[in-house]
This record gives C-alpha cells, structure tokens and sequence, in this order.
C-alpha cells in the first residue's frame, strides 16, 4: 500500500500523446485505493499498459535484473534507466526488512506474510520460501491500473504491498520506490531513452519526497525513508493473512501500520505530518475517520499503555469474526485481559489530552509516547456554564471553561485543573462529584473537561439535586458567583440585604446558575447578602468582598 503523503486534485496533463485526463489523489494507501476502485468498479479494473505512449514496451525501460536474496526475501532491482537504484540503497532495505520481520513475526508471533511466485514489475521467479520485493519507479509499473486503481498513478508514493486479487487476497508483493521522488504534477517533466532506435518517453520523478516535521529531504536520507517503509509495508502484508481487505477494508490497516512504523523506526517520526489531520476531527467517532494514518496516536496508546502484542489479539479476531467491527474486536481483547474498554478509551482521551504546552504541566509518566510534546496542543471547544457535552459512541471530546450539565450523560469525564503551570486531572465518578469541583474551579486558572463514550454505558450515577443550596465561592471576590444545586420546583433567585431588602430575583431553568463579575458589581457593595429559590423559606448568608 503506498504511502500518499497528501490530498491533491491531479492537473491535467497529457502521457506524451497520450489524451490528458484529470484525477484525484487520495490521501491513503495506495492499496487501498485500488481496493476500492475494484469494489467501485465491481472488480472490473482493466491492466494498462505502462504510463508510456508509442511502441515500447515495459521491458524497454530496464535491462539487466538483479537480485538480493536474504533470510526470508528476494529483492529485484536494476541500475539503470528509470528504475535504477543503488547497491547500497538495496543493502539499506535488506537489513531493514529483516528487522521488520523480526519485530513482527519472530517478537509479535504473526503470521507470516504470504509472498507471489512471480514478481509483478519484472515477472522474475521468486525463490521458494522467500517474500519477493521490487525496487522500482513506482509510477511506470507495469500494469499500473491494477496496481494503483483506476487512475494508474500513484501521486507522492513511497511504496505499495500490492494484492495479487480477490481470489487470491492473502498473497502480495512489496513494491518500493527507487529515489524517493515524485512527478511533480504541476512541472511534469518527461525524458526519453534510446532503445534499438526507439525513442521511449516516460514522465520523470523529479520532486523529492520529504520529511515535513524534521525538515529535510528522503532523496538526501533515503535509509530513513527506508526504514519507516519496512515497518509500515510489510505491516500490510501480515494483515492480510487475517482479514480481506477486498471484503472488509476498514481505518485500522493504515492505523495500525503508521502506528508499527513508529514502534520500528522511532527515530524517524514521519507519523507526526497526519496527526493535525487528525486532531481536527476530533468528535468523530474513531472509526469514521477519514484520516487513518493519523489514528496511529491510538495504536501507540493500546501498545505502549496496554499491551504490546494487543494488536495480534485484533487481527486474530478479526481472522475470527471478519464480519464484526473494529470496535467490536477492540472490546473483546480488552475484556479478555480484564479490562473495561469504556476506562481505557477514556484513559486514551485523558493522555492524548497532555499533547503539546500541555504535556509541560504534568509528569512525563502520564504521558504514553515520548513524542506527545511534539504532536502540537489537542483542540477544544469553548464552553458555557451549563454546557452539555457531545457524547457520540467511539468518540472523546475536549471543552475549556464552565461547569457542564451531566444530567442523562452517557459517558466518561474527567477535568484537568491547571493552576501556577501546573495541571490535576479529576475524575468524575457521579454527578455529585460536580459539586466539589465548583469549589475547585473558582481556584484554578483555567479548566479542561475530558469527556469519551465508548459504546453505551449507563448515565453518571448520583443526583445532585439531593445537597443543598449553596452559594459558590464565598466570600466572593472576583470572577463569576454561582448558586446550586437549585431546586428544579422553584423558578429564579432571590437576593436581599441584611435589613431585608430585595436587590435581584434572577430566573433560571438549569440546575446551576452563574452571574458574571459585572453583574455582581453592578447589584451589590461590598457586605453580607442573604440568598433563597423561591420568594419564601429560609434565607442563607454569603460574602461580597472587592
């Protein structure tokens, strides 16, 4: 599956004579692209020809094949022409290919990933017992409407695990780009080679791929790109001796391979440029992702905070049960080690929450990846008093300020109290737990609610309308003064002096109601009031203090 770096809408521009067409990138695997033109089209994807006009043929843009054979591959390679590469560049992807397959089926114990007899690109016989990988210019391989999907172009490719079909699902072939460079679609630049007094024209990969968190270029350190794309490709190989992406395709094949990437090659961090795609959705439920390389930062979570071999336990089910859902898989394996999968998602949305300026105000062992003061600050919505949160299934969300309204809320929620650059984070167990950390608010400098529902949990036990009445803080000095929890028989507040004045009657319709600092300053001196629900009953003191 080739690793697109981008959504981009592809100009138009003509393969030589070849009639211009216009055609849209996804932002995914390259695999899965073509998955899905397949089931779009009702598997009737026909082979064309190399991206080449005139009368050459594949063949004429290489000549001599070479080989590499390790422990468990074949890798097949040129060098020259188009698809040439380098002794060292195929020495960097034997060595990492084996570490690959050691962090994967001799550490993970997965299955082994099931290779073709033949090679697709320069139709060589692959050793028995070996997994066979070509070294190519991913944009002029043979057969590219099989291998990329119907538009035959694999826009800012690093490599592709390419399916040999729906018949034959489980079985693949790693495909790995030569250079690390592109077609560079809105500068396309064609050349030409002399092939017994032919001239074969071919468009020219001349835009480097890059590392867009560490700022440089994978043609200048192509071991990096290497060692990421031996991680994450292979990933896909495995996955697919569990479950048919033809039939069940879903976000976790690229999650969870973005995520295996890390953990292999950590040094690298090319997962950092998908997770604001990420970050922005937020809210969704998980699994509607239109983003999945950046759902990684939920993979890292289930591995390093988990368990390690987690993700073995999901393949397998889906192995099992390839009709159930990830998140029917996810709640199985989690039950199966005596965990609450309702807990740990909101364990996960309390540890992203420490990402960023954020990961400075507590101590790293909240964290759950070194990396979380890089991936940028979570994003949150600003709330009101009486806000009520979100509570989509498989979703977490994340509001700053206010005290919200949990009456009928199914789900978790949690708060962080910063304070002095520092932050607690506080769990809500029942809806009487709200009224202590109205205390706790007045104190803090800012507030951030957590709140996740993993599928469907009961509402937050406990009423708070069973304490009394109280004014919140007092003595008041600043900031907003606050009444609850107000009896839901009674319609406004009343305030009066000590000699029994009336100063305000406020009405509300909620269980808390809060009056701003202007208000208060505008209705009252400095001094003691008396405050009830209701026009009669007995009366109770606070503070006013400025």
């Amino acid at each position: 599956m080739f690793r697109a770096l981008r959504k981009i809408l592809l100009m138009s521009f003509a393969f030589a004579a070849a009639t211009a067409t216009s055609v849209y990138a996804h932002g995914y695997c390259g695999t899965m692209q073509a998955v899905e033109s397949w089931i779009q089209n009702k598997g009737k994807i026909t082979t064309a020809a190399t991206a080449t006009p005139g009368s050459c043929e594949v063949e004429d843009y290489y000549d001599s094949v070479y080989s590499k054979t390790t422990t468990h591959f074949q890798i097949f390679y040129v060098l020259n022409g188009p698809h040439a590469t380098t002794k060292n560049f195929v020495d960097s992807l034997a060595v990492n290919l084996e570490k690959a397959w050691d962090l994967h089926v001799v550490k993970n114990k997965m299955r082994t990933p099931k290779g073709r007899d033949t090679t697709v690109h320069y139709q060589k016989a692959v050793k028995q017992g070996l997994y066979g990988v070509e070294v190519l210019e991913i944009n002029l391989v043979r057969n590219p409407r099989t291998v990329h999907g119907k538009t035959g172009l694999c826009e800012e490719c690093f490599a592709v695990t390419n399916f040999a079909g729906r018949s034959n699902w489980q079985t693949s072939e790693l495909m790995i780009d030569n250079d690390f460079k592109t077609i560079d679609i809105y500068k396309a630049e064609y050349d030409t080679l002399d092939v017994h007094g032919k001239k074969c024209s071919y468009w020219k990969s001349t835009k480097a791929l890059r590392n867009t968190s560490e700022k440089y270029s994978y043609v200048e350190k192509w071991d990096k790109a290497i060692r990421v794309t031996a991680f994450h490709e292979l990933y896909h190989a495995i996955q697919v001796r569990y479950l048919n992406p033809y039939e069940h395709m879903n976000f976790w094949f690229e999650a969870s391979a973005t995520g295996m990437e890390e953990v292999g090659a950590s040094e690298v961090n090319d997962y950092f440029r998908y997770i604001p795609e990420f970050f922005a959705e937020i809210g969704l439920p998980l699994d509607e992702t239109i983003y999945p390389y950046g759902a990684s930062t939920f993979f890292l979570y289930l591995h390093n905070q988990v368990d390690p071999l987690l993700d073995k336990s999901i393949w397998e089910g889906f192995s099992k049960n390839p009709e159930g859902t990830y998140r029917q898989q996810l709640a199985q394996v989690l039950e199966d080690r005596k965990k609450d999968p309702q807990d740990v998602f909101q364990d996960f949305a309390e540890r992203l929450s420490y990402s960023g300026q954020i990961s400075k105000t507590v101590d790293s062992s909240a964290w759950y990846s070194k990396d979380q003061p890089a991936w940028g600050k979570v994003p949150y919505s600003r709330s009101m008093e009486g806000f009520r949160p979100d509570s989509s299934i498989f979703a977490f969300n994340y509001y700053a300020g206010g005290i919200p309204d949990l009456q009928n809320y199914a789900g978790k929620a949690s708060v962080l109290l910063f304070k002095d650059g520092h932050a607690r984070l506080r769990k809500v167990s029942d809806m009487n737990t709200l009224d202590s950390l109205r205390t706790e608010s007045f104190d803090a400098d800012s507030l951030l609610w957590i709140f996740s529902r993993f599928e469907n949990p009961s509402p937050l036990p406990g009423k708070l309308s069973s304490k009394s009445l109280r004014a919140y803080p007092t003595p008041w000095r600043h900031g907003n003064l606050c009444f609850a929890p107000l009896p839901q028989d009674k319609k406004f507040i009343e305030v009066r002096n000590r000699r029994g004045d009336l100063i305000f009657r406020e009405n509300y319709n909620g269980e808390t109601l809060c009056l701003d600092e202007g208000f208060i300053k505008s209705k009252m001196v400095p001094g003691v009031y008396r405050y009830r629900a209701g026009s009669s009953g007995k009366t109770k003191d606070f503070i006013i203090i400025y």
